[in-house]
C-alpha cells in the first residue's frame, strides 16, 4: 500500500492457529494487525483500536460473526468487513453479505494470496467510496458557492439593468426637454409680439384715432399669431403627452391594453431628438388596428435599445442609414421585424449578439447589456422568440415573434 501509515486490520477468530497464520501473513505485507478470540472481545477492540478493516469468522462462542457485523455496521457503516466462512456455512455467508459484509473468504484458506487480493480489493473500494463522498461534498460546496455567485451576479445584473433604464430615461428627459424648447420658444415669442401689438392698438383706440384699416390689420395679426401659438402649444402638448406615457411605461413593469402602431409612433417621437439632426430615417409598416394586451414598457425598452444600437454601432461611419420596422400578425402571433442597412456584424459578433456584457465599444461607454436586455424582454417578458441575421457590410435583421395577447402561466 502507498499510505505512509500502515492500514490497521482487526482479525476476529476463535481458532488460534488461523489467527496466527493470518496475522503473520498480513504483517509480512506491512499491515498492522490486532486480533481477538471471539466476537465480544472483537467489538471491544473495534471501539478502542479503530481498525480500518475487520476480518471476522462466522462461527464463534459468546458472539457470532453476524452479531459482530450488525454491531460494526451500526457503529461505523463505512468500515469494511470481510467474512471468513467454513464451506458448510454458505447460507450464513449469504446472510452476512445481505447485512452489509463487503466480501467473504471460504476457510480453510488454501492460498493466502486470495486473502491478500481480497484485502487490497476492499481497501481500494473503500478509498474509491471515500473519494466519491469527498467529491460529492466538494460538489455540494461548489454548488453553494455557485448559487451565491449566481445570486450576486443576478443582483449586479439587475442593478446594471436598472441603471441602464434610468440612463435611458434621463436621456429621454433631456432630449424631449430640448425638443419642447422650440415650440414653447415660438409660442412665447408670438405671445410677446401679440402683447406688443395689443398695447399699440389700445393706445390708438384710447386716443380715438382708430381707423378701419388698422382694426383689420390688428385682427389679422391676432388671427395669425394666435394660430401660431395654438399650433406650437399643441406640438408641445403632444411631445409632453408622448414623453409622459413612454417615461411611465419605461420605468414600470405594468401590463395594459394599447394600440401598437400609435405607441411605436409615440416612442419614435420621444427618440426623435436622438436622430433628427442625422441623415438617418426610420420607417414603420404596421396595421392601424393591432391592439395588444401586453407590456408597453417592454416595447419601449426593446425599440429604444435597438434604435440606439443601430445609431451607435450599425451606422458608425454612415451618413444616411435606414431603419425599417415591419409588423404583421398571423394566428394570434405578432411578427416584429427590425432591419437596418448599417455595418452588419462579423460571424463572431452575430454569435455573441445577445450575450450579456459583450460590446464592441468597451472603454467607450458601452455596457454590453442592450441586446441582452432586448433578448430577455422578448423571450421572458413577452414570452416570444428572437433571431438575428446579419452579414458584415450588409446590415442586420432581427425577427421577434410573440403572442398578440399576453397570458399568465
Amino acid at each position: 500500500m502507498d499510505d505512509t501509515q500502515p492500514k490497521k486490520i482487526l482479525v476476529i477468530d476463535d481458532e488460534i492457529y488461523i489467527r496466527d497464520s493470518v496475522i503473520g501473513f498480513l504483517e509480512d505485507f506491512g499491515f498492522e494487525v490486532i486480533d481477538a478470540e471471539n466476537g465480544r472481545i472483537g467489538l471491544e477492540k473495534f471501539e478502542s483500536q479503530k481498525p480500518d478493516l475487520v476480518l471476522c469468522d462466522l462461527r464463534m462462542p459468546e458472539m457470532d460473526g453476524l452479531e459482530v457485523l450488525a454491531n460494526v455496521a451500526e457503529k461505523n457503516p463505512k468500515i469494511p468487513i470481510i467474512i471468513v466462512s467454513g464451506a458448510g456455512n454458505i447460507s450464513d455467508t449469504v446472510e452476512a453479505l445481505r447485512l452489509g459484509a463487503w466480501d467473504y473468504i471460504i476457510k480453510p484458506i488454501q492460498d493466502m494470496t486470495v486473502l491478500y487480493h481480497a484485502v487490497n480489493k476492499v481497501f481500494e473500494r473503500a478509498e474509491f467510496i471515500e473519494e466519491k463522498h469527498q467529491y460529492r461534498r466538494d460538489l455540494e460546496k461548489a454548488n453553494v458557492e455557485l448559487k451565491v455567485s449566481l445570486e450576486t451576479l443576478e443582483h449586479a445584473r439587475d442593478q446594471l439593468v436598472q441603471s441602464e433604464k434610468m440612463a435611458a430615461l434621463g436621456e429621454l428627459v433631456a432630449g424631449v426637454a430640448h425638443e419642447i424648447n422650440t415650440p414653447v420658444g415660438v409660442g412665447v415669442t408670438a405671445a410677446s409680439f401679440l402683447d406688443a401689438k395689443t398695447t399699440e392698438f389700445k393706445k390708438v383706440y384710447s386716443a380715438g384715432e382708430l381707423k378701419r384699416s388698422e382694426l383689420e390689420n390688428y385682427l389679422q395679426t391676432v388671427e395669425e399669431v394666435s394660430n401660431s401659438i395654438l399650433i406650437n402649444m399643441e406640438r408641445a402638448a403632444e411631445l409632453i403627452s408622448s414623453f409622459k406615457q413612454v417615461a411611465v411605461d419605461q420605468s414600470s413593469e405594468n401590463r395594459r391594453r394599447f394600440n401598437l402602431k400609435q405607441y411605436i409612433n409615440e416612442i419614435l417621437l420621444s427618440l426623435r431628438p436622438r436622430y433628427k439632426k442625422t441623415g438617418h430615417t426610420i420607417e414603420v409598416i404596421c396595421e392601424d388596428n393591432i391592439e395588444l394586451n401586453s407590456f408597453p414598457g417592454a416595447f419601449s425598452q426593446i425599440l429604444n435599445n435597438m434604435i440606439m444600437n443601430s445609431l451607435i454601432h450599425g451606422f458608425e461611419g454612415i451618413e444616411k442609414g435606414q431603419i425599417r420596422i415591419e409588423i404583421t400578425r398571423a394566428q394570434g402571433m405578432i411578427h416584429f421585424v427590425y432591419k437596418d442597412n448599417g455595418n452588419g456584424m462579423t460571424p463572431e459578433q452575430k454569435e455573441k449578439a445577445f450575450d450579456p456584457f459583450y460590446t464592441t465599444m468597451r472603454g467607450k461607454g458601452g455596457t454590453g447589456l442592450g441586446m441582452s436586455i432586448v433578448f430577455n424582454l422578448v423571450t421572458q417578458t413577452l414570452k416570444g422568440s428572437m433571431e438575428c441575421e446579419s452579414t458584415e457590410g450588409q446590415g442586420a435583421c432581427f425577427t421577434m415573434i410573440f403572442p398578440e395577447h399576453w397570458e399568465q402561466g
